[in-house]
């Protein structure tokens, strides 16, 4: 007969090379401590519903607490050969208390157990994310007053189009970065739910607590039907989604921070201490961090397709294909916190060039525009017409390899076209840094407009920093409480 837990059905052990290519403690090690909390509700709640006798859960609990005692010495190893956290933690308790370990697995599956410890682990990620993204999007909104009016070429089709300055730049990248924390906050909805108690699929027919459960774990509630408790993975897809999502907004951001520091732009430069030099060539700075950003985003995106492929051909019922969705979620989700935090440092160090800023804008016409809006707003030309003329004149200007900064010369040009105004109306107006100025419309580049959007960002930003605060304290205090009741049951028995 098999040694192991379940092998009473079996004549024989499985073989070394199928237990190497089954097991999950290479990647089981952080449920560790969430699937000790688990096991200690559970056993309270064993007794509470008359399942288990007061002496059996006594020295259930004390074998427990024995082991996460030794879990926060770091002393807690998990054996590749019991398989799984589950039965790592069945095996040890086996080696303290005999047969009344066994009493431990009562009404509940693995099936349930590891969806259970799944979710707690991903709900404080999710804290741990939205957290980090809203100080993120903080500090982008927080940059100093003078970006408000510093000035750098907007890109359209990867070609210089209107100027912008750089707070409204950073503003742009930091509502980007509060819409991936909101999609992960809203999941957190649905991933803080309970599965315990669904055993393998159709629940049992013991008279369990699920909601009693549930609420020493810190879940909202417990999952309404068991077979769609031990079967979904949906939650794990919206994450990954979540994820990927937001890894590819990271990612377009340090796009842009790895042209603008080529020699070719020199309209941002990253600190040293986010770049690297080469083997051969003395001179050169990469910005090893941005473009590692970038290329990490794959690890996040792919895990969301594997997740997808995993789930589609599963039917309702566990199957061993769901247990490959730990070992790339885990890294993709510690790949992009990693990426999140390692980003907003860059992004405390980086320095724009607004002297290069302003000559670009200048050098790539970028305020065409403008002095399309002039003909229309003082000369009475319908915008179309007024497009096609500074075209005409924008073509003459690039020929001459001249710049709207030629005042005269763009003055000389329009009154070919039968339009008259001075060189000063012309400079004014074409002024990348008077550009900004004149915008009016909400959500511009203006710099007022500006000061209002990073007045939101900080406001949204402090909210969800709050929300995190409030459930990570929450999750906290359950589980001391849960540890808490534990401790006290043992006293009252002893005493």
């Amino acid at each position: 007969m098999s040694d192991k837990l379940w092998g009473g059905r079996f004549a024989s052990d499985v073989t070394s090379d199928v237990l190497q290519y089954t097991e999950t403690v290479s990647v089981d090690g952080r449920m560790l401590g969430h699937d000790l909390w688990q096991d200690v509700v559970h056993v309270m709640m064993l007794r509470e519903s008359g399942i288990n006798t007061c002496e059996d859960t006594c020295t259930l609990l004390s074998g427990l607490l024995t082991l996460e005692g030794k879990r926060l010495e770091g002393q807690l190893l998990l054996k590749t050969e019991d398989e799984d956290v589950h039965l790592n933690i069945e095996h040890l308790m086996t080696g303290i208390m005999g047969d009344v370990a066994g009493r431990m697995h009562t009404a509940r599956s693995r099936n349930d157990q590891v969806q259970t410890d799944a979710r707690m682990v991903s709900r404080e990620w999710i804290l741990d994310a939205v957290h980090e993204l809203s100080l993120f999007a903080k500090d982008l909104a927080t940059s100093p007053l003078a970006e408000l009016t510093t000035v750098i070429p907007g890109y359209t089709h990867s070609q210089a189009a209107q100027p912008m300055s750089v707070a409204f730049w950073k503003a742009a990248h930091a509502n980007a970065l509060l819409r991936d924390a909101s999609r992960l906050a809203n999941a957190w909805e649905r991933v803080n739910v309970s599965p315990l108690g669904a055993c393998a699929l159709a629940g049992t027919s013991f008279a369990i607590d699920r909601v009693g459960t549930a609420s020493l774990l810190g879940f909202i509630a417990p999952i309404d039907n068991a077979l769609d408790a031990t079967s979904t993975r949906d939650w794990t897809v919206e994450v990954a989604a979540a994820a990927a999502s937001g890894a590819t907004n990271i990612s377009r951001m340090q796009e842009e921070i790895v042209v603008w520091s080529s020699n070719e732009f020199r309209l941002v430069e990253v600190h040293d201490s986010f770049a690297t030099g080469s083997s051969i060539m003395p001179q050169k700075k990469n910005p090893v961090v941005a473009e590692l950003a970038r290329g990490k985003t794959g690890r996040v995106v792919g895990t969301l397709v594997q997740l997808l492929i995993m789930e589609k051909s599963v039917a309702l019922g566990y199957s061993c294909d769901l247990q490959e969705d730990k070992p790339l979620y885990w890294m993709a989700l510690d790949t992009y916190l990693e990426t999140i935090r390692l980003c907003r440092q860059q992004n405390q160090g980086l320095t724009f060039n607004a002297t290069r800023g302003l000559d670009l804008c200048w050098r790539n016409l970028s305020t065409a525009t403008e002095l399309a809006n002039l003909l229309v707003s003082t000369h009475g030309i319908p915008f179309r017409t007024a497009h096609r003329i500074i075209g005409d004149l924008v073509s003459g200007l690039v020929a001459a390899d001249k710049t709207l900064k030629d005042s005269l010369l763009v003055t000389q040009r329009l009154t070919e076209h039968g339009i008259s105004t001075s060189p000063a109306e012309v400079r004014q107006t074409c002024d990348p840094e008077q550009a900004l100025r004149r915008y009016r419309s909400t959500g511009s580049t203006a710099p007022n407009q500006v000061t209002l959007q990073r007045d939101e960002i900080v406001r949204t930003a402090d909210r969800n920093l709050a929300w995190c605060e409030k459930n990570q304290q929450m999750l906290s205090t359950t589980r001391d409480a849960a540890f808490t009741k534990a401790r006290t049951q043992l006293q009252e028995a002893s005493a």
